[in-house]
């Protein structure tokens, strides 16, 4: 069967596509870089306590990262709505079908969200209190955030390639996922080897706040973070190499001088990698940051060049109609906007309670 046959009608856009393309890259990186915080944040902090179940709480990361969590994965899972619906706006008719293919695994996502949240929260409130209730919390809360990174992973999987969507005839029990796709784990390690990256980093900010209220061992403490974060990234690019070689011949070797975009913007991707592995070893923090954050920024990027390539053969966005609707558009911008200040109130004050009690 033709598999172009099976790929609904695209509805026409509210907005031009660029744009609504921009916003979704822009909202989704602001979602990536907290969720990964809660994400490499809750490993981290799982790894830490295991490693050291019996040091004090002040002196470990999994203390560090125990009132963080629950806060990153509240914030983290708020923007994400933003460019989940930009994201279907734009790939609907692709999206929408994968997600039916895999309906059961991907419905999951919400009761298990919840009960991973809640795990976050006892994590927090019994952690110095009770151990093995705290640990068992967080552990639920890493199993919970890894399965929904996988199947996000899986989701993505299916909707770049329609072709394999006639395995539904097959098996139409909700229950289809990409497990024989290559570029499956190289991606999800990849995606989770990013979030320890920057829970790590993040760990090293927060004490270099600290530090100039005089916090004790702060300096060992920013270059632990530093340390990690430099470890995290060094991973990332060896996966990143094995998701290459791991593409359609076709779709890699626009990366690999066919597309001159493409591949220009690959290598800058691998320079500012090495150039953030290079600032963390040498235990600059700032520019660190900086760095990291263009590399997130060509990161998606690359993201979307790859999408490109893989639906090249069945669709371009350039092609999908246009039924201006910029009263609706300038309202959601204006509420997203003003839920933005009003969460960077929230964090400020949060942020600002928990140096008090950290102080006390």
């Amino acid at each position: 069967m033709d598999p172009s046959k099976l790929i609904p009608v695209a509805e026409a856009l509210p907005a031009p596509w660029w744009l609504l393309d921009f916003l979704g890259v822009l909202t989704l990186m602001l979602h990536l870089l907290v969720i990964n915080i809660a994400l490499g944040g809750s490993l981290i902090s799982l790894f830490s306590r295991l490693k050291s179940a019996d040091a004090p709480p002040e002196a470990t990361l999994s203390g560090l990262f125990a009132t963080k969590i629950p806060t990153s994965f509240a914030v983290g899972i708020t923007l994400g709505v933003a460019p989940l619906l930009f994201f279907q706006v734009l790939y609907h008719h692709f999206f929408y079908t994968s997600s039916v293919l895999m309906a059961v695994f991907w419905i999951l996502i919400i009761p298990l969200v919840i009960i991973g949240y809640y795990g976050a929260y006892i994590n927090a409130r019994k952690y110095g209190k009770s151990s093995m209730l705290a640990t068992a919390a967080l552990t639920v809360t890493c199993l919970v955030l890894l399965y929904v990174a996988f199947a996000f992973q899986n989701n993505i999987s299916l909707m770049l390639q329609p072709e394999k969507w006639t395995a539904y005839f097959n098996n139409r029990s909700g229950t289809i996922l990409s497990l024989d796709d290559p570029v499956l784990w190289p991606r999800y390690l990849h995606f989770i080897t990013a979030s320890v990256a920057v829970a790590a980093l993040f760990s090293a900010l927060i004490w270099s706040l600290r530090r100039r209220k005089g916090a004790d061992g702060a300096d060992g403490k920013i270059r632990s973070g530093l340390r990690i974060f430099a470890v995290a990234t060094m991973i990332q690019i060896v996966l990143g190499f094995w998701l290459l070689i791991a593409l359609p011949k076709p779709v890699m070797m626009q990366f690999m001088g066919q597309n001159m975009t493409y591949t220009l913007f690959l290598f800058l991707g691998i320079v500012l990698a090495l150039s953030a592995i290079m600032t963390a070893v040498l235990g600059w923090l700032y520019p660190t940051l900086l760095v990291l954050l263009g590399t997130v920024a060509v990161m998606l990027l690359l993201r979307t060049f790859l999408r490109t390539a893989y639906l090249n053969p069945y669709f371009r966005l350039e092609s999908l109609g246009l039924i201006p609707q910029y009263d609706v558009l300038a309202v959601f911008l204006v509420v997203f906007v003003a839920g933005l200040v009003i969460l960077g109130f929230m964090l400020k004050w949060a942020v600002a309670a928990g140096n008090r009690k950290a102080a006390a």
